[in-house]
């Protein structure tokens, strides 16, 4: 033997008389002697079998050795307490990162969270001195118990548990468990309200809790009034209005038990922008097309028709993307649904208006009837006062005297055929100057037979010959007048549709706006979540508004 190993086994002798027992930070237990041996004969001579020891050893160190001594019978698969009848006290909050997504369809809310979780393990704790004063001890989930918590409005397969048992724990020396869960991605279904899109506001909730510990055995509590928004990031599409922290115990029906729950409520609106630039705008452009329907002429008959069908069938292809972004329900109908089908309503209804007035401006055309005496009163005297398309005076225009009507002779004979009058001859020639009758060609025929000789072959001839003359004038006079009394009635009905179209213009233009303020204008008030459990109502006031760079907890 050297001197090394006598001076070592004297060493193992002495600290064998010294009768101690419980070996303390740094120190071995020899199985044979059941003696402690300090490792710190080590830096003296690191080559001695009690260095092998201590090196090989799983206590070589004050951290190794504290967290021999408190997993040696420590069982995770048990509640960490000494009495069975004692509850586990619970404490949950959650910081949020990021409102990733709100799926409308699916109705689901993505957001990028972290889980906070502490409690009391009673069988954690130890006495700092005796281990080189630490007091927090850094352990991997998975080596102790953790309460089951669990998202009840999980809407994805990968439940964040998983994320929590990766991560570690800090163990304080009384017993006190502090755990932070990775950042994770939740997933959780929210019913969504579709009624103001997309001036809408949303209310979700993400409900915690234990999946098969009553409250007698986990007694879960909120850790703060409301999660820890300080490294909230902001979304593009929702504004976080408000979020807030609250604690139930509910019976259900499966169990007699009461199990507790921590629900964090965040409140959500939505940025209308982008729906307002790429879904209204062009609805309303499509709509204020459809007004040149009213003032194109009708001459171009169909083409005032395949406007409209045009304008309709654009909108049905915007309503379709809307349609692709809304969950399908029955319950509702969102509030661009029905500013979509109230302007295909309209651009329907002035599709009609077209089709009656260009039936009414061919009327005339058609059938040749005269103006019917109650439109005549109807459009012509009160409408198109309404409409400004005449004066509203009840006086009626005084009629002009016609100088080319034939005047009755002054010596009575009016059977005469062939009297004319000098002063009326002057005034025919005049008028056969200004075009204005007919009458005067057949006073100067008169005339001039009136001048020759009449014998009794050339009465008969003459009398003939005017006969003939005066059939054909007539001929041409009723020809004349029906013409005349054509374009009249035929201009007449075309005035009754130019008041009936600026009728309907002026009704679809204040249809139009009213349709367009009362749905587009219209907002969804204050949120309002109330609570089924405990009979109070939440509002979205400023104790709950979120405080962007300040630290909640």
């Amino acid at each position: 033997m050297t001197k090394v190993d006598i001076f070592l086994l004297a060493y193992i002798l002495l600290m064998t008389t010294t009768g101690t027992r419980a070996c303390k930070a740094g120190e071995v237990l020899d199985p044979t002697l059941k003696k402690c041996i300090s490792c710190k004969i080590c830096e003296e001579f690191p080559n001695s079998v009690i260095c092998k020891s201590c090196r090989t050893s799983a206590f070589a160190g004050s951290e190794q050795k504290l967290f021999d001594d408190l997993f040696r019978n420590y069982n995770r698969k048990v509640r960490p307490v000494w009495d069975w009848r004692t509850a586990v006290d619970v404490n949950l909050t959650m910081q949020i990162t990021q409102i990733v997504d709100m799926d409308e369809r699916n109705q689901i809310l993505t957001t990028n969270v972290w889980i906070e979780q502490h409690w009391i393990d009673e069988k954690l704790t130890w006495d700092p001195v005796e281990y080189d004063g630490i007091t927090i001890l850094r352990v991997p989930a998975v080596e102790l118990w953790i309460p089951d918590i669990t998202l009840y409005d999980n809407a994805d397969t990968h439940d964040y548990a998983v994320s929590v048992r990766a991560s570690s724990c800090l163990v304080e020396h009384h017993g006190y468990v502090s755990l932070w869960s990775r950042p994770t991605v939740l997933k959780s279904t929210c019913k969504i309200d579709i009624k103001y899109f997309p001036f809408d506001k949303q209310i979700c909730r993400l409900k915690f809790g234990s999946w098969t510990y009553t409250g007698e055995q986990i007694n879960l509590d909120k850790h703060s009034e409301k999660p820890d928004l300080s490294n909230l990031v902001e979304n593009e599409q929702w504004d976080l209005q408000f979020a807030m922290t609250t604690r139930h115990s509910v019976s259900y029906q499966c169990c007699p038990d009461n199990y507790h729950d921590v629900t964090f409520i965040v409140g959500l609106q939505r940025k209308p922008l982008y729906y307002i630039y790429n879904l209204i705008m062009p609805c309303v452009l499509l709509s204020a097309l459809s007004l040149l329907g009213f003032f194109m002429p009708y001459d171009v008959g169909v083409v005032k028709v395949s406007l409209s069908v045009t304008l309709i069938l654009s909108l049905t292809v915007f309503l379709l993307l809307v349609a692709e972004m809304m969950p399908r329900s029955s319950e509702v109908i969102p509030l661009i649904g029905q500013y979509y089908a109230a302007t295909m309503f309209l651009i329907s209804l002035s599709t009609a208006m077209n089709v009656a007035v260009l039936n009414v401006n061919e009327r005339g055309s058609v059938s040749g009837k005269a103006v019917p005496y109650w439109i005549r009163i109807i459009v012509l005297k009160y409408l198109a006062c309404i409409v400004l398309m005449t004066h509203c005076s009840k006086q009626k225009p005084p009629k002009t005297p016609n100088p080319c009507a034939r005047r009755k002779p002054e010596n009575g004979n009016h059977n005469s055929k062939f009297y004319v009058n000098k002063e009326s001859r002057e005034n025919r020639r005049h008028c056969r100057l200004d075009n204005n009758s007919y009458q005067p060609e057949q006073e100067f025929l008169l005339e001039d037979c009136s001048d020759r000789s009449m014998d009794g072959s050339g009465d008969r001839k003459l009398l003939k010959l005017e006969k003939t003359v005066d059939l054909i004038l007539k001929h041409l006079k009723t020809v004349q007048k029906k013409k005349e009394q054509f374009m009249m009635i035929r201009q007449e009905w075309s005035y009754v549709a130019a008041v009936l179209d600026r009728l309907m213009l002026t009704l679809f233009v204040i249809c139009t706006a009213a349709t367009s303020m009362v749905l587009l204008l219209h907002r969804q008030g204050d949120l309002i979540y109330e609570d089924p459990y405990n009979n109070f109502t939440i509002v979205d006031n400023e104790k709950y508004k979120p405080n962007y760079g300040v630290n909640d907890t």
